[in-house]
């Protein structure tokens, strides 16, 4: 950004940009997004708050509505010389910008992160930064993010700005008449009357960028006459072209072809497509009428706004716009080079069409799933015959389906005329993803309409996606047959085969039958390490199947493998319920930490993609950890936000998810009622067999236990015969453990001594064969106020202080606190509260001493919790201080 000559008002704003940059000094991180109107100054105000600092790092980058389908442009230009790979997954290159801004912050400043025309901004840069975004904390980053009002779509950006407590939003309104007069005195134009400043201001409604064309063209007297009219608003254009009429022939032309070029341009390449032989004459003409600005380098060359450029370009007739493009394609290579050849063309080129098609092929393989869409379309719109539009169409929704871009996906599809089975087939998968209500009529359409001999993917897409929508919408019995269909549809050892076998898996899962389902999935090698790339989509299915058998060891071992293949760009399918399962199974193993940041992850996955049943379930995760610690407003903020994504997708599935995350808020919280109104949606589908599903979805026990809290001890019996009746037929250890335990509860209530004892026994039996601590945790704690009120304390203390252990290392405060109470009943004394809180640390400076107690650096602390190094360390530092220490060891020897 250059100075901004002429700068004026703007005081409120440049106050508010300093406040924050202070929050931002003293490690608390902030964002500030700037909206305006085309012209209304938003770079001018960036400008010149940047250039108002002394003592910050700042990096400057930009979009560029050329530069959309540039993969990773922006971020590129956060550190000249790096490029980063096409098809790099965003959450990689957004932690590498988390190590970057930390490293920038080494010698304590502040770093200011400058980003203008967000609207402009490639997809992988924008979610990158978002991510980054996220995980700052403790962080001295003051980000500026500037955009048009209106154009900030994506949906993760959107619920950024609007609902994270550490955003400002500044809306750029109009100059006032006060601020036009201060304009016109910093031009050196003289003084403007109060009347003429005050019909320039509602002339234009304080538009900075035509407030200065119009002073700039105008003379005074003009203004301050009652009867010339001003050119409209949106007669911008005319003032622009105004000025470029009054250049020199040469320069008029040079300024012509830079603006086919875009909005930025090497000043050779102008030149050439201009075939001017008085370059820099254009150049030095162009500059000194505000039109075009030079890099340092002089080598390119810059619109000083893009309504300049825009305008210029708009003044083009058709053929000379086609003859300058036409020269453009000759001198320019690559996409750029293809896209000036489809501006050149009169109609439908197929041979061009093939082109584009070559190149989608080219970034589909380096895995720039955007910029092989957006080349299909250009290829759909070039192509002679409508069944190859159509079929390049299809190719492009597909593109974007695997890209998780469902918005562009849902736009192409609605633009294919013809029907088919493909296009059924896709719409019904784009539904798949939405909840849309047309998803199974679309699908079976689909399937009944494909040919098999020469459709088999179609009707293997077809059928997968009919198998998962039973699943999603709770009948596992057509799910299996669906799946069933898939399998046989397919040839052994093909993509398709095991596309159709990892849905056949996820349908016997719905049904109760995972081990079934774990045995669809035998012809992966037994390693995750060993699973081909092209089979992660089914490794991740079996680390979720093993989540619902217990075999939480080997869920992690298969699921962090392909989060590791997340992180390092290889695509799949399922990259939400991979994290989502990845943060149970680290939850049920009492790695609450780990499950933690695993579910933030998914969630911010999932906001990025807008995929509502990945959003119910990634907040469910979340919402679980935080009701067990008892940290009240962050549990009800994920459970609102579960409940609010299964509303936009009313299905068994999603609607089972948020019911987990309600039932575990009211049952942590101690409100028996509430746990029973949070079943109430689940039971209104009337498909609570699969929303209940035991190893899938918890919340029976808690439903049973609020019901013999209530006293209503028959409807206990009844819902302890139903959950009995859900446990699959192969057994599940850890159901069997929460059924025993809830029998004894409700033996006791009944006053039936011998069949508590018998429950819990069986009870305490299993424990030894499933490792999941906070179930264990439970069964003492129950087991412990069954003893002390049967009179036998030795035995309750037992009990007791062993839940109170388990539950104190977990930081499940408010069961800690029940264990208190149950052992001060006893006369025992015990602290009523976990570690972080007995030793005065927050969550996440427990989470971090911890890592650290294990011999870990900060940087490595800082990979594990996605977080930067400077978080860590102000995390670090809290602690000693807190604790009085003043090393790691001693750390280590406290927390031990």
């Amino acid at each position: 950004m250059t100075d901004p000559v002429g700068f004026v008002g703007r005081q409120r704003e440049l106050d508010l940009l300093d406040e924050r940059l202070a929050a931002a000094a003293s490690g608390h991180p902030q964002v500030v997004y700037v909206e305006g109107e085309p012209g209304a100054g938003k770079s001018s105000l960036l400008s010149r708050f940047v250039r108002s600092l002394s003592n910050a790092v700042v990096l400057e980058v930009g979009g560029d509505e050329a530069e959309t389908l540039l993969s990773y442009g922006v971020i590129d230009q956060l550190q000249p010389g790096v490029v980063t790979e096409p098809g790099t997954d965003p959450l990689l290159v957004g932690a590498r910008l988390v190590d970057l801004l930390d490293r920038l912050q080494s010698d304590g400043d502040v770093v200011v992160l400058v980003i203008d025309d967000l609207q402009w901004v490639d997809r992988q840069s924008s979610r990158s930064v978002l991510f980054a975004l996220r995980r700052l904390r403790a962080d001295k980053v003051l980000t500026i993010v500037s955009s048009r009002v209106g154009q900030l779509i994506d949906p993760g950006w959107a619920r950024f700005m609007g609902g994270d407590a550490r955003v400002t939003r500044i809306q750029l309104g109009g100059l006032s008449p006060y601020d036009l007069t201060e304009l016109a005195h910093a031009l050196g134009l003289g003084t403007l009357s109060h009347r003429a400043a005050t019909r320039l201001a509602a002339h234009t409604e304080g538009n900075a960028l035509y407030c200065r064309a119009l002073l700039d063209e105008i003379e005074f007297v003009e203004l301050n006459s009652e009867n010339d009219a001003l050119p409209a608003p949106r007669e911008l254009s005319a003032v622009i072209l105004a000025r470029v009429a009054g250049l020199s022939v040469t320069t008029q032309a040079f300024l012509a072809a830079a603006s086919v070029l875009g909005h930025h341009a090497g000043a050779a390449t102008i030149a050439g497509v201009a075939q001017s032989s008085g370059a820099q004459h254009a150049i030095d003409e162009a500059v000194a009428a505000g039109l075009l600005s030079e890099s340092a380098l002089a080598s390119e060359l810059t619109f000083t706004h893009p309504l300049y450029r825009a305008a210029i370009y708009a003044d083009l007739s058709p053929t000379s716009r086609r003859g300058l493009h036409a020269r453009a394609a000759e001198l320019v290579a690559g996409r750029a080079g293809l896209t000036h050849r489809v501006a050149a063309s009169l109609g439908p080129d197929e041979a061009l069409a093939q082109a584009f098609e070559e190149s989608a092929r080219a970034s589909a393989a380096l895995g720039e799933l955007g910029a092989s869409a957006w080349a299909l379309e250009q290829a759909a719109s070039l192509s002679l015959d409508g069944a190859d539009r159509e079929r390049r169409l299809l190719d492009a929704a597909v593109a974007q389906l695997n890209a998780a871009d469902t918005s562009a996906a849902a736009r192409v599809l609605a633009s294919c005329h013809a029907s088919s089975a493909r296009r059924d087939a896709l719409m019904g998968l784009l539904g798949v993803f939405t909840g849309s209500p047309s998803t199974e009529g679309r699908l079976l359409a689909a399937w009944q309409a494909h040919h098999p001999e020469d459709e088999q993917e179609i009707g293997a897409r077809a059928a997968t996606s009919l198998a998962n929508w039973m699943v999603i919408s709770g009948r596992s019995d057509q799910a299996i047959k669906w799946g069933n269909r898939a399998v046989s549809g397919t040839v052994a050892g093909t993509a398709l085969r095991a596309m159709a076998h990892t849905a056949q898996a996820y349908a016997f899962a719905a049904a109760g039958r995972s081990p079934e389902g774990l045995a669809a999935l035998d012809f992966l090698p037994v390693s995750g390490n060993e699973v081909p790339v092209s089979e992660t989509d089914a490794l991740i299915m079996r680390g979720m199947l093993k989540v619902y058998v217990d075999d939480l060891r080997g869920s992690i071992a298969d699921l962090g493998v392909a989060a590791a293949r997340l992180r390092s760009g290889l695509p799949a399918t399922y990259p939400v319920p991979c994290l989502s399962h990845l943060s149970d199974a680290h939850f049920r193993r009492g790695d609450w930490d780990a499950a933690l940041t695993h579910a933030q992850l998914a969630i911010a996955l999932a906001q990025d993609a807008d995929r509502p049943l990945d959003l119910a379930r990634a907040h469910a995760r979340a919402a679980q950890v935080l009701a067990f610690r008892g940290e009240w407003s962050s549990a009800q903020a994920h459970v609102s936000a579960a409940r609010t994504a299964s509303e936009r997708f009313p299905q068994v599935l999603p609607v089972a998810a948020a019911t987990m995350a309600s039932v575990s808020l009211a049952s942590a919280h101690g409100d028996p009622t509430g746990v029973l109104v949070a079943t109430e949606p689940i039971r209104a589908t009337g498909l609570p067999g699969f929303g209940g599903c035991p190893g899938i979805f918890n919340w029976r026990a808690m439903e049973v236990a609020a019901l013999i809290d209530l006293g209503r001890l028959d409807e206990a019996e009844a819902a302890l015969h139903e959950f009995e009746a859900a446990i699959p037929r192969s057994g599940l250890v850890s159901a069997s453990l929460a059924l025993a335990r809830c029998q004894g509860n409700l033996a006791v209530a009944r006053g039936n001594g011998s069949s508590a004892d018998d429950a819990f026994a069986r009870a305490h039996a299993m424990e030894a064969l499933v490792s999941m601590p906070f179930e264990h945790a439970l069964v003492a704690l129950d087991d412990g106020r069954r003893l002390r009120k049967h009179g036998t304390p030795p035995a309750a203390v037992a009990q007791l202080e062993h839940a109170h252990q388990l539950f104190s290392d977990l930081g499940a405060d408010p069961y800690v606190q029940a264990c208190a109470t149950e052992l001060a009943a006893l006369q025992v004394t015990v602290a009523p509260d976990s570690p972080a809180t007995l030793l005065g640390l927050s969550r996440a400076e427990l989470a971090v001493a911890r890592l650290v107690a294990t011999g870990l650096t900060n940087k490595e602390v800082a990979s594990e919790l996605y977080v930067s190094v400077k978080t860590v360390e102000y995390h670090l530092r809290n602690s000693y201080i807190k604790l009085d220490i003043t090393s790691r060891r001693a750390l280590a020897a406290l927390l031990s």
